[in-house]
């Protein structure tokens, strides 16, 4: 399965970003963010693939300040595959 996790450097602006996605309809969760993307606050939000490009609109319109990436997360067999998408 793949999912979503979206980064920040502020906790603050992970909630600003949660408020507006869920504003527009898109599910996200906050999660402790994976060691592998460990570089963010500590949290992270996550949401499904396929509102990617919804996520993407959001990050760039708003231009919340300690955006710090998109990355895609897949499970596979034997560990996790990490991706900078955005």
């Amino acid at each position: 399965m793949r999912h979503l996790i979206i980064s920040f450097k502020s906790r603050n602006s992970l909630y600003s970003f949660i408020k507006i996605a869920r504003q527009q309809g898109i599910s996200v969760s906050i999660i402790n963010t994976p060691r592998s993307i460990s570089i963010s606050c500590g949290l992270s939000a996550k949401s499904d693939f396929r509102f990617y490009k919804n996520i993407v609109n959001i990050i760039r319109q708003t231009q919340l300040n300690g955006f710090l990436g998109i990355y895609s997360i897949e499970k596979l067999a034997t560990h996790e595959q990490v991706q900078k998408l955005y």
